[in-house]
């Protein structure tokens, strides 16, 4: 079977992605079960589409470290002081 891909996407949210970021994420937050998932993907994906897979994975603690640091904080006041109101 070839794997789908819908050439409307990026790369990083191609079907086959996605759905090993499900079936890794599906056992949280159980770490032993997540690990053992992630080695699974290991041995379909490639190196490239595994970061994907990882990068997707840490993404919502990626966003609370960007949201709470300083650049952020003076990026979004320089945005409202600069907004008509």
């Amino acid at each position: 079977m070839k794997d789908r891909t819908i050439k409307a996407l990026p790369n990083h949210l191609q079907p086959k992605i996605l759905s090993a970021v499900a079936y890794i994420n599906e056992c949280s937050p159980n770490l032993d079960k997540a690990v053992g998932r992630i080695n699974t993907c290991m041995k379909h994906l490639s190196d490239k589409e595994m970061m994907y897979v990882m990068s997707l994975l840490v993404f919502d603690k990626i966003i609370d470290m960007v949201k709470d640091s300083d650049e952020f904080k003076n990026h979004t006041q320089a945005m409202k002081a600069r907004t008509i109101q």
